[in-house]
């Protein structure tokens, strides 16, 4: 019993470091510099979405939102070059219209 016990401890403690649902590796083109790019600016506040969680006629107005709420909390704003390169990761991975 008391095996049984320690085993389920285990087991559920080791549950613990599973990674998270929106890690690198479930990213498309997570080895990419854009990729890069976009995970070092949307993980400042926040996991990164998904490319797929918009259409890529949306992803414009989500990051001038997110630039927005930078600026709102006294942090530095994207540089443009930088959010050139978010757009355009963005919308090639963006969710098809539906």
């Amino acid at each position: 019993m008391r095996f049984s016990a320690v085993m389920l401890a285990i087991l559920l403690l080791t549950g613990c470091d599973a990674p998270p649902k929106n890690d690198a590796l479930s990213y498309p083109d997570a080895q990419g510099a854009d990729f890069q790019v976009y995970a070092r600016h949307c993980s400042q506040c926040h996991a990164p979405s998904q490319p797929s969680a918009h259409t890529a006629s949306e992803w414009p107005n989500v990051i001038a939102r997110m630039q927005q709420h930078l600026t709102e909390r006294s942090m530095a704003p994207i540089p443009a070059a930088d959010m050139t390169v978010l757009r355009r990761y963005l919308q090639e991975h963006a969710a098809e219209k539906g």
